[in-house]
């Protein structure tokens, strides 16, 4: 049967079934099929530099922007600056009328008086990924401008960090180890509607619409006291790469989590330790999943110690994936390359075995009563699991 003879809706259906290079060869058949290709060809789109991304705003029609379901951006670039990339960002942003997701490596900040006001014009955003690409002694992205941002959408359920700095205006200077890096030129943030001046990573918590957030490589030693949150189902928290004192970022990592009213799931790649006061204040966790690629098997016992009052249902444990998303599909297991990783893998697996049958020789039932299965999976083929 010919091609041309096929219905349009034919036609649409075998462009989304083509991966993204057949689609771009396919649409230089004809206008006809380059003009029913373009919303495929144009759904992701991926600027690795900020030089793409002004070849992308000069050079792409903006009619092609509604196309644009899911766009990330990296700013790097020599000799670039970061007015020359808010302005060409905004551009975009300013086409891409049917945004859903948003993922920013920055190598240098953003406007924020410019940006603030674009991000509230996404309607249309659930996921929104930032982070730091340059040097945060350098060229910090600045807690304040990623709280106006994140706070500025709608219709935000996912947010993922990294490498987020802190506020002098926020964050005595005093109380900051030498080592961790403070944004002190953060002033000309504009107050957000909501938040006014209060601006500080724990605000995120407020923002009423927010249900997964994953805060990566940031230092949160600063928060002792965090607003309750009702609506966050998932919390990711990674540690700092910055923590002198890893006691000290484990009990701040403890304060996020009793902030929380209950969660669907939490992923740690730091360790936690027990709150003395009040452990009843903690969260119901439905599932805990363990990044073993930052946290050892010798702290299990005092991380799941500072969680038996959750009453955790289930516990993962497997290395980071190289790959995050803000999606809660299923992580994908890892395939090792050769045979040290897999010999390393299995010696992992060794230490992680033990590790969990002495937490469940000791186990209190009653603390752990509703623990029902634990699994370890570094592999397809180097896993261990228990059901309880």
């Amino acid at each position: 049967m010919s091609w041309h003879i096929l219905p349009t809706e034919l036609h649409i259906a075998v462009i989304h079934l083509l991966p993204h290079n057949a689609v771009r060869a396919l649409s230089s058949a004809s206008s006809a099929v380059r003009a029913i290709s373009l919303p495929a060809i144009f759904a992701n789109v991926t600027l690795p530099s900020a030089a793409s991304l002004d070849a992308f705003v000069r050079h792409v029609p903006t009619e092609y922007g509604p196309y644009v379901r899911s766009l990330a951006i990296c700013t790097k670039q020599p000799g670039a600056t970061g007015a020359s990339t808010t302005d060409a960002l905004l551009a975009l942003l300013h086409a891409c009328t049917r945004l859903h997701s948003l993922s920013l490596s920055l190598a240098f900040s953003l406007d924020p008086e410019k940006a603030v006001p674009a991000f509230s014009r996404l309607n249309h955003l659930h996921a929104f990924e930032i982070s730091c690409w340059g040097t945060e002694d350098v060229s910090p992205v600045s807690e304040r401008l990623v709280v106006a941002l994140a706070a500025s959408l709608p219709a935000l359920t996912h947010l993922s960090m990294s490498r987020i700095t802190r506020s002098a205006i926020h964050v005595d200077p005093c109380d900051v180890p030498f080592n961790v890096p403070i944004v002190t030129n953060d002033f000309d943030v504009p107050l957000h509607p909501t938040l006014g001046s209060d601006l500080a990573l724990p605000s995120l918590l407020r923002l009423p619409s927010l249900r997964t957030l994953e805060i990566r490589d940031t230092w949160l030693g600063c928060d002792t006291k965090i607003p309750a949150s009702s609506s966050l189902d998932k919390l990711i928290l990674t540690g700092s790469m910055y923590a002198a004192d890893t006691n000290f970022e484990a009990h701040a990592c403890m304060t996020w989590l009793r902030a929380c009213h209950s969660l669907r799931s939490l992923e740690l790649g730091t360790a936690l330790a027990s709150l003395d006061e009040h452990p009843s204040s903690l969260p119901r966790v439905s599932h805990v999943h363990i990044n073993a690629s930052r946290i050892l098997p010798d702290d299990l016992s005092s991380t799941l110690a500072a969680l038996h009052p959750c009453s955790v249902e289930s516990i993962s444990i497997a290395y980071e994936q190289e790959r995050h998303t803000t999606s809660d599909q299923a992580p994908v297991k890892p395939l090792l390359q050769d045979d040290f990783a897999r010999e390393c893998a299995l010696d992992d697996l060794q230490d992680w075995t033990s590790a969990i049958e002495a937490f469940l020789l000791g186990r209190s039932t009653q603390e752990w009563g509703a623990l029902s299965h634990v699994q370890v999976s570094f592999a397809p083929d180097v896993h261990a699991s228990w059901d309880l």
